[in-house]
């Protein structure tokens, strides 16, 4: 058995490729793991993994002589995004971890608690900010908001098997019970702005629909969100969910092989303390026109008043508010899938020590789906030192240049990986990167089935004729 102390990433990662890191089972459950057992009781073992398409901390400043930011550029910045971007943040606790071998395969449970957030934005909202309301004149040209946003925390218990089913296909399973905590989903969140090309007139539209599951400690009053309620054992297992790993390995002869997995296909169902979150322009007012926000300017007297009057000028701008609020009710039961990822993976064993491997490998977020390609080489050398290099592409993320290493010392293996080495010294200017560090304690000595390379044998001398 062994004992780990381990942060994985639940995306693209140079574990996935280490043969002989126990963790690799993650990415691929059909793999033959070379352990007669490995036990996990990594409390403190927290994953991260951060997706940024297009911010770029380079982009929002405006740097002295020294380097350091002196002004904010929001114009430099609005112009560095694209028309839509993309966040993500993948967090993963493991509580438990068990593998078993036994005669055909290996028993695998896990369990553990994720929590998953991925946004997409356009670029309105700052161009907005930066040029403001004179650089979007006329009906064909308004400022548009756009956001997405999808995010869910959850427990989850697996319970899986590997099998070789003979020397050349392996299979693997796991069958997951979930149980979530907090979801949070838009439906629409857009809104427009438009300006007069003659009066200047504001003119504002909105659609805001948002659905949400939260713990007990989120309660409903007079129509808004509060934390006035109390936290309950309850709250963790009110959301229902079921989720599925399937792999397959399949050796074409000692040279070749190719791999093939879904992961995290399943779905929650959320029907504990569910609201809905609707906005609309209500009609508060003077400035509200057929369901919009018309603002066609102040008088003198006005314009004065908001200017030098301080109660006015708070009344006035708490009027606005009245325009935009929003509207809070409690919700029916509903279904959201999981972030469901796609693998395919070809290697080559150059010799029984060094592996050549070529990925695909693609994930369906609430924000679109998100594909990478991955090229890698692990080697093993001295029957107790691996070495795993990757290069990994993903849009908008183009330097993703990993490297992990792992040594065996007696009963104690010790790894560094990282998928992004230029990420680890530029962390504000990468498209995405995690990093990860390990130290696995062998409680009992494991079965060490490290490939070596053949001695070489002497021929046979030949028998003398007679």
């Amino acid at each position: 058995m062994t004992l780990g102390l381990v942060s994985q990433a639940q995306e693209v990662s140079p574990v996935d490729f280490m043969r002989y890191n126990p963790y690799q089972m993650k990415a691929n459950p059909a793999t033959d793991l070379p352990y007669e057992s490995v036990m996990s009781l990594v409390i403190g073992n927290i994953d991260v993994d951060v997706q940024n398409s297009t911010m770029r901390y380079g982009n929002l400043f405006d740097f002295d002589e020294e380097g350091r930011p002196a002004t904010v550029n929001l114009r430099q910045f609005a112009n560095s995004l694209k028309k839509n971007n993309f966040l993500g943040v993948n967090t993963n606790v493991d509580l438990f971890t068990l593998y078993r071998r036994t005669r055909h395969g290996m028993v695998t449970v896990n369990y553990g608690m994720k929590a998953q957030a991925d946004a997409k934005f356009n670029d309105g909202m700052f161009k907005l900010m930066a040029y403001g309301n004179s650089a979007f004149v006329g009906e064909d040209n308004p400022a548009e908001v756009k956001l997405g946003v999808n995010a869910q925390v959850y427990q989850e218990l697996s319970v899986g098997y590997q099998i070789n089913v003979n020397k050349n296909l392996s299979l693997g399973f796991r069958t997951k019970v979930l149980s979530g905590f907090g979801d949070i989903k838009t439906k629409a969140f857009d809104a427009k702005l438009f300006t007069d090309a003659d009066s200047y007139a504001l003119r504002v539209e909105e659609d805001i629909a948002m659905r949400a599951s939260m713990p007990g400690v989120v309660v409903l009053q007079d129509g808004e969100l509060g934390t006035s309620g109390s936290f309950v054992p309850k709250d963790f297992f009110q959301n229902p969910g079921f989720g599925l790993d399937m792999a397959a390995e399949y050796h074409f002869n000692p040279m070749f092989s190719l791999v093939a997995a879904v992961h995290d296909l399943g779905f929650i169902r959320w029907r504990g303390n569910n609201f809905n979150v609707n906005g609309e322009v209500n009609d508060a007012g003077q400035f509200y026109h057929e369901g919009d926000f018309l603002y066609e300017g102040l008088d003198g007297d006005q314009l004065e008043l908001v200017i030098n009057n301080s109660n006015y000028r708070e009344q006035f701008f708490d009027s606005l508010q009245e325009y935009f609020r929003v509207k809070v009710t409690k919700g029916e039961a509903y279904n959201s899938m999981l972030n469901t990822n796609l693998l395919l993976r070809g290697n080559i064993d150059i010799t029984p020590c060094n592996r050549i491997s070529a990925q695909v490998q693609g994930r369906f977020l609430g924000s679109g789906f998100r594909p990478a390609l991955t090229l890698a080489y692990c080697g093993s050398f001295f029957n107790n030192l691996n070495v795993c290099a990757t290069y990994t592409l993903m849009p908008n993320s183009y330097d993703n240049i990993g490297l992990g290493l792992s040594v065996m010392l007696a009963t104690c293996n010790i790894y560094v990986t990282t998928n992004n080495l230029i990420g680890c010294f530029k962390p504000f200017e990468t498209g995405g990167m995690n990093a990860q560090v390990g130290i696995v304690f062998n409680l009992w000595q494991p079965e060490r089935r490290f490939v070596k390379q053949p001695k070489a044998t002497e021929p046979e001398p030949e028998e003398e004729l007679e």
